[in-house]
């Protein structure tokens, strides 16, 4: 039995498949299956049952599964306690929004490369929802996500409180600067698309104050977002500290609701059976990271 036998029956185990399992590895599918036939050889039992469209654990994979993690959690600390720090390496693969993309994203994979430099990263920008996903499926080793989980296999911890604002064109308000119910009515909403955290939390937000909105530009990107409100195409929600940017440059006006839009918290989600050292070090680092009160970086 080895190691990498172990790690490809985990990982197939527990990922969404067993393509997604050998993208986690950095191995060939074929090379995957090669290692878990080996691994079923070695034990002299199947561990997966390959008779339907998707291979599921037989009662002995099930059983296995819980001592292949212990095995594979021994091992990695191991190795952390015979390397130092900046001996860590390997491939670690983890998600961003649009948000966190602009702004501290550069510089927490700065700080990574500095203090691992033979680790390799890879990053994926996404909307919350489909982020949350991959994390459980085991396509991505954490995310940075608007909102916490509901997913029982996904542990979050919240690592930020960001206050959003509304912003318009002045060439396309006025000096009616209230967001009220007629405003939301007559202009066009820019928001992002329905699996985002910051529409989810503004729908919500809309529904507690009765407010109908007849024309909505969905658009999956932040800065092209931005660019629609100064282009007056219509009002969208933007990050306070972003807005101040905005305003001194005259490219928008601010402007008020009676009811507040409430925070929005992102939160670093991850497995809860990933127990790994080197996830618990880049979660650290996105601690030390974290901050969305800096310019967008393509303004």
């Amino acid at each position: 039995m080895t190691f990498r036998q172990l790690e490809a029956f985990y990982w197939a185990a527990t990922s969404a498949s067993f393509m997604i399992a050998a993208e986690r590895l950095h191995i060939s599918q074929s090379t995957l299956s090669k290692r878990i036939s080996e691994f079923e050889t070695y034990l002299g039992r199947p561990l997966f049952d390959r008779s339907g469209h998707k291979a599921v654990l037989t009662p002995a994979g099930k059983l296995l599964l819980p001592m292949a993690r212990r095995t594979l959690n021994d091992g990695d600390e191991m190795r952390a306690l015979m390397a130092s720090a900046s001996a860590t390496r390997g491939y670690c693969r983890f998600g961003v929004g649009e948000s966190t993309a602009l702004t501290w994203l550069p510089d927490l994979v700065t700080l990574a490369r500095e203090t691992y430099p033979d680790l390799v990263l890879e990053v994926s920008v996404d909307v919350g929802a489909a982020l949350e996903e991959q994390v459980d499926n085991g396509m991505l080793d954490f995310a940075v996500v608007a909102g916490r989980s509901s997913r029982i296999a996904i542990a979050s911890q919240r690592i930020a409180e960001v206050t959003y604002c509304w912003a318009a064109a002045r060439s396309l308000v006025g000096d009616h600067l209230e967001i009220d119910a007629e405003a939301l009515r007559n202009l066009v909403v820019i928001t992002m698309p329905p699996t985002s955290g910051l529409t989810r939390a503004f729908d919500l937000w809309r529904a507690t104050n009765n407010f109908e909105v007849r024309h909505r530009l969905t658009c999956n990107n932040v800065a092209a977002m931005a660019g629609l409100v100064v282009a007056g195409v219509g009002v969208g929600i933007v990050v306070e500290s972003w807005l101040r940017h905005l305003v001194d440059r005259k490219s928008v006006v601010l402007m008020h609701s009676a009811t507040p839009l409430p925070p929005l918290e992102y939160y670093l989600q991850w497995r809860h059976d990933d127990t790994r050292p080197v996830i618990g070090r880049l979660r650290e680092l996105v601690l030390q990271a974290v901050d969305f009160s800096a310019a967008p970086i393509l303004w």
